[in-house]
């Protein structure tokens, strides 16, 4: 049994690096006490013993408050992104040697399928500026679900706008027509027309590839109602997973941390897919007519 290898994890090939959201601690504890819980979700929480230490690394809200020997907070983790095979070698040699020549230091957790390399906040703007002129690809997420990562538009904006694929993480049906044609928009328009801080890439978080696009569209005005108006998409190999689902709620989770009070989204009445999704996530029918249905869902309470 082995990692699996996707196409383009070969040493030669572009390395992508995802940055994980939490702030992560690194803390020594007493062998002696009881081992921490396993959290039911986390996004990245590994323990290791030796003969000499018991050693945790988790997201700073997930560290446990007894048993702490010695404790550092404020590291930023890098998820290598993919599955990688055993045998593929250079990749962390590579990813870290960038850091060793510009003076910063790391450290390295391997799981089953992959790696994360750490390194200490302080650091962590000249950690991505050194990755990045040496070729090394950082998506930076503003939030996740369980298997999504939600990335600012901008990351990627004028290649998905020319479809440009060359060194791409994309799913093969990425983009969409709809990805497409918002990322044309915003190039014409210029990107405060919108906001590119309002629009997102969606990534699987198992392979890192990029597979749809959500975000606040603008105003809604109906009378004396006002809301902000969503939209979303994924590609179609994507579909029929549980990922619309997901992904709105990741929006909602936005929204809620933005202070947004009332969301409504758009979806045209064949769609029985979207209406589920929607009513999944609290959303309740307001208004409808022969071709579209809206829908809207008061964050207030």
């Amino acid at each position: 049994m082995g990692r699996t290898k996707r196409p383009h994890e070969r040493f030669n090939d572009p390395v992508h690096l995802i940055r994980q959201v939490p702030e992560y601690s690194v803390i020594k504890l007493d062998p002696a006490a009881p081992l921490p819980a396993v959290p039911a979700h986390s996004d990245f929480w590994t323990i290791a013993q030796t003969m000499d230490e018991l050693s945790l690394v988790c997201p700073t809200h997930q560290a446990p408050s007894v048993g702490i020997l010695e404790r550092e907070d404020h590291w930023i983790a890098f998820r290598v992104a993919g599955t990688m095979e055993f045998n593929l070698t250079g990749i962390v040699a590579r990813i870290s040697q960038v850091l060793a020549d510009a003076g910063i230091g790391i450290f390295v957790v391997s799981t089953f399928d992959t790696d994360y390399i750490l390194t200490a906040g302080q650091t962590v703007g000249q950690a991505i500026d050194s990755w990045q002129q040496s070729g090394i690809n950082i998506i930076q997420p503003i939030a996740h679900t369980a298997r999504l990562d939600i990335v600012p538009l901008e990351y990627e904006l004028e290649d998905i706008a020319n479809n440009n694929r060359d060194n791409k993480l994309w799913l093969d049906d990425f983009p969409s027509e709809g990805d497409l044609r918002i990322s044309r928009l915003m190039q014409l328009t210029g990107p405060h027309a919108i906001g590119t801080t309002n629009l997102f890439q969606l990534r699987l978080r198992s392979t890192g590839e990029a597979c749809g696009g959500c975000g606040f569209k603008g105003e809604f005005h109906d009378g004396d109602f006002t809301a902000i108006e969503i939209g979303y998409g994924l590609t179609d190999s994507s579909q029929g997973k549980g990922l619309g689902t997901e992904l709105l709620r990741g929006l909602i989770a936005i929204a809620q941390n933005r202070g947004i009070a009332i969301l409504v989204a758009e979806a045209d009445n064949a769609h029985a897919a979207s209406h589920r999704i929607l009513e999944k996530n609290g959303f309740e029918l307001f208004k409808s007519d022969d071709e579209v249905k809206w829908w809207k869902l008061s964050l207030r309470d």
